[in-house]
């Protein structure tokens, strides 16, 4: 039985019908598209540490930076002398070559011979029962760089060399009770302070006491001479 003769009506169907894909071919087109899967997986597995990033709780801090002023807490004084009026007139402390705000002779600093200046006193409050002298460098708030105790209300002047009769330095922020003036790197500079307190009683301070005990005896200050100055280190 012969087959019907093809027409060229079957012919343009057959060469318009898609032809079908064989397995052997189909493997490559498998294998790329299962790589480029395997390829993203990886892209996104690297776009994370896998940690879950969660919201701070409530009222979280991020832990205190130490930096170069840091001074230990026994060390350090309170601060809060706000009931105390500061150059008060007539209370007057002066020190040779340094005007009240102004430049502070390299000589007292470590920038020189690194010395305690002689202080001048005048007008010390009637009623004062002790005298509190603080030296501090105010780019460390609390710390102290000198502290003499037990000043008698009578004294014109502070002789470093040769202190009052029952006076003395207190161990100070930097572990030892000797002076110790401002000293900012070199090339830079730094505000530098002394306070006399007028204290209304006598302190109970001793060359052994700490921090806590100078910090007490400003309870009881009435008023303050202030020298304040700034001090530049040579380079």
């Amino acid at each position: 039985m012969r087959r019907p003769r093809a027409t060229p009506t079957d012919a343009a169907n057959r060469a318009r019908a898609p032809r079908g894909a064989s397995p052997a071919r189909l493997r490559p087109v498998l294998f790329r598209a299962l790589a480029c899967v395997a390829l993203v997986t990886v892209i996104s597995a690297c776009g994370t540490s896998g940690r879950e990033l969660r919201d701070p709780a409530p009222g979280a801090t991020a832990p205190p930076r130490r930096t170069s002023s840091t001074v230990s807490a026994n060390n350090q004084i309170g601060t809060d002398d706000s009931s105390v009026v500061l150059r008060p007139t007539g209370f007057t402390l002066a020190a040779p070559g340094w005007a009240a705000d102004g430049v502070i002779p390299v000589g007292y600093g470590c920038g020189g011979a690194d010395l305690a200046p002689s202080l001048t006193i005048s007008g010390v409050p009637d009623g004062t029962a002790e005298l509190l002298l603080i030296a501090s460098d105010t780019s460390a708030p609390g710390s102290t760089r000198w502290v003499v105790a037990h000043l008698p209300p009578t004294i014109t002047a502070i002789d470093p060399g040769a202190l009052p009769a029952g006076s003395f330095a207190v161990t100070n922020s930097t572990g030892t009770p000797a002076w110790a003036g401002p000293c900012p790197q070199p090339g830079a500079s730094t505000s530098f302070q002394l306070r006399l307190y007028a204290l209304r009683t006598p302190s109970a301070i001793s060359d052994a006491s700490a921090a806590s005990a100078v910090t007490t005896a400003l309870t009881t200050a009435s008023s303050a001479a202030v020298l304040r100055g700034t001090y530049t280190r040579p380079l």
